[in-house]
């Protein structure tokens, strides 16, 4: 809950990452390999925060994507997005945003049992 300053004793400062698809797009499959290992390695740094593709209804990538960074600056994580694979490629055109998580919640279950999770 916020306290009466209206302070949020949870907010978090992240870089929102939105990859729109260029007329490349479809040949982004060429470095998919290289994006994931790229993403991998940033996780692996502390930058990565969420990461994931726009998606239809039906289930297929849209060609674009979101990811949230952790950074010390704007021009830190714009630097973190560039270097994208996709980006980097001309397969996506970035636009970084800075952001604050300031309410929601989410639970986490996790089955050894059924060597599954859920996200609640």
């Amino acid at each position: 809950m916020a306290e009466a300053s209206g302070r949020r004793p949870l907010a978090q400062r992240f870089y929102v990452v939105i990859a729109e698809p260029t007329d490349r797009a479809g040949e982004r499959h060429a470095v998919l390999d290289r994006h994931l290992a790229y993403l991998d390695e940033i996780e692996r740094a502390g930058h990565l925060f969420l990461a994931g593709p726009f998606v239809r209804d039906d289930g297929p990538s849209t060609g674009g994507g979101l990811f949230v960074l952790r950074a010390e600056s704007l021009s830190q994580a714009e630097a973190i997005a560039a270097r994208d694979p996709y980006n980097a490629g001309g397969y996506r055109r970035a636009t970084v945003r800075p952001w604050r998580l300031d309410q929601g919640s989410f639970g986490l279950d996790i089955s050894f049992t059924r060597g599954d999770y859920r996200f609640t």
